[in-house]
């Protein structure tokens, strides 16, 4: 740490007070036009995924400052495995568990809803600027080929190592035993950005150009091989245009002093002086590349850089963020648990970025970074530190970013748009409450789209019952709740350990006729049950669209 501290302080040095500037580029991976917008399609392809549910901008939106702007699904249950207690995650939302064929298998304590990361999005704007990324830094900025292991770039390529790491990961974008074959083939039968809508004019033109994955591959690398490598490339090309340097504070530091307003000055000034900020957020990146414990939680429960690194200093110690557009962001620090800059509740949350700098620490004081002062010790009033606060959600936020204008512009996710399932009617519980698992996207000519089914108790049996009418409200039929009008159903054997529900997963390859977008389809699980009443429990009713 003290080596790569002096490198940094070096590098730094003579940027001191300087704009942020472009970031290095490898050589091995120059920026082309046609692969940085590669990068760019590939950065928002839903069809990325194993179920054509998440995208990697699913996590990282520039609206957000970079990171995830869904509060709601994220949230992990922390090394206790337990929802609603102290050591909850504040993660973004990833995919329901998938086995390798593809089959939804429950996973601890998500069961079939969908997985969170076990820490909060990082920032994707200015990552071009850090040597190592990820709040633990495991992505190094040595890059290997995926698929062969071949060296590729010897330095520099922290993006392109970060770039491929979800597109296999089972919780943010992969089935389980997920391999790049796997994505190779769905790229290569994907029409590109098929889902997504509002295509940016450089996206647009691209496809229209290109309309194949390996026509856009061999625009950008001469060869139509979709490969580990090229995919990572690609990104990492994409990720080094989002360099949020147009700041009022650049604006500032460039010679308009009207740029940043009186209180923006005096936040400014306490930046570099009273709050010590400068400390480890040095200018122009407003960070240091380097990995800080701050006791925000327990050690034990995230040992962070200490997973990579024998240095006693690095055990439960994260990445110091970019201040850059943390305005944006929903959620702060790796897990998440400070509320937003600007939000009542940095006053009154003791888990909040104003309290743990006032008062030097978090929960766990046993191996807090030396840099961590008290600034409650050091003469500085909350006052003082609320206005740096604001300097740092106005003052070093680029507009760019928060309009999703060039270069920060991009496509609408479909999963952005088109609203779930609709949910209606009651359902009537035994062992547990059967529910459908309605992750995977009903888009017309979806040859693999799945329905999961979760009910009863272990291995049992289920009908899943199917119309194109509902009844609402719900009728009672024999004592149980009737949500649609019956036109056939599916019989499916379900799977299971004793105590936790039965679950099935039913394929059917849906037609590709967009006349289907104003056809309603229902659906109805019915599941034998010994303890439910009569023995057979039921779900809601389930309203879908083909669209």
């Amino acid at each position: 740490m003290l080596l790569r501290l002096a490198i940094a302080c070096s590098s730094f040095a003579s940027f001191a007070l300087a704009q942020l500037q472009a970031p290095w580029v490898p050589p091995q991976n120059p920026q082309t036009p046609a692969k940085i917008v590669l990068g760019k399609i590939l950065f928002w392809e839903e069809q990325l995924s194993s179920d054509d549910s998440v995208a990697c901008g699913t996590c990282h939106l520039p609206e957000f400052g970079g990171s995830d702007g869904r509060l709601a699904g994220g949230q992990h249950p922390g090394p206790d495995g337990v929802f609603g207690t102290p050591d909850d995650i504040h993660g973004s939302a990833g995919i329901v568990r998938q086995a390798n064929n593809g089959d939804f298998r429950p996973k601890g304590a998500f069961g079939l809803s969908r997985q969170a990361t076990g820490r909060t999005s990082p920032s994707m704007l200015a990552a071009a600027h850090f040597s190592e990324l990820f709040w633990d830094g495991r992505a190094s900025g040595t890059f290997d080929d995926p698929e062969t292991l071949q060296p590729l770039i010897p330095v520099g390529a922290a993006l392109e190592n970060q770039a491929i790491g979800p597109i296999l990961n089972p919780v943010e974008m992969g089935h389980e035993g997920r391999t790049w074959q796997d994505v190779r083939q769905k790229l290569q039968a994907a029409v590109p950005l098929r889902l997504a809508t509002n295509l940016p004019s450089d996206v647009q033109a691209a496809i229209q150009q290109n309309p194949t994955y390996a026509q856009l591959f061999q625009a950008a690398f001469g060869s139509p091989v979709i490969s580990a490598a090229h995919i990572g490339m690609a990104l990492a090309s994409y990720q080094r245009t989002l360099n949020p340097n147009q700041t009022p504070w650049d604006r500032f530091m460039s010679g308009a002093s009207t740029a940043l307003t009186p209180s923006e000055q005096l936040g400014w000034a306490a930046f570099q002086n009273e709050g010590r900020c400068i400390a480890c957020h040095w200018t122009p990146l407003f960070a240091d590349d380097l990995y800080h414990n701050l006791g925000v939680r327990p050690g034990a429960e995230d040992i962070g850089r200490g997973a990579f690194s024998t240095a006693p200093d690095d055990y439960a110690a994260f990445k110091t963020p970019t201040l850059r557009n943390a305005g944006l962001r929903p959620r702060l620090f790796h897990n998440g648990q400070s509320p937003a800059l600007g939000d009542p509740a940095q006053w009154t949350n003791p888990a909040s970025t104003l309290n743990v700098y006032f008062v030097g620490h978090g929960v766990d004081t046993s191996n807090l970074d030396p840099f961590l002062q008290p600034l409650n010790q050091l003469g500085v009033s909350l006052a003082q530190v609320a206005l740096v606060q604001d300097f740092v959600r106005t003052a070093l936020t680029d507009p760019r970013a928060a309009l999703a204008l060039p270069p920060f512009d991009h496509p609408t996710l479909r999963s952005a748009v088109q609203p779930p399932p609709r949910v209606f009617g009651p359902a009537l519980a035994g062992a547990s409450e059967p529910f459908l698992v309605t992750s995977v996207p009903t888009f017309p000519g979806n040859l693999d789209y799945k329905l999961g089914v979760a009910a009863g108790d272990g291995a049992g049996f289920a009908l899943l019952a199917y119309g194109f009418t509902s009844i609402e409200p719900s009728a009672v039929v024999a004592g149980l709740p009737w949500h649609l009008n019956i036109s056939g159903h599916v019989p499916l054997p379900l799977f299971g350990a004793p105590g936790q529900p039965g679950h099935a997963t039913w394929r059917i390859a849906l037609p590709n006729d967009p006349t289907l977008a104003t056809v309603p389809f229902y659906f109805e699980l019915f599941a034998l049950d010994p303890l439910a009443p009569a023995g057979i429990a039921t779900s809601s009713g389930y309203e879908f669209f083909i669209r």
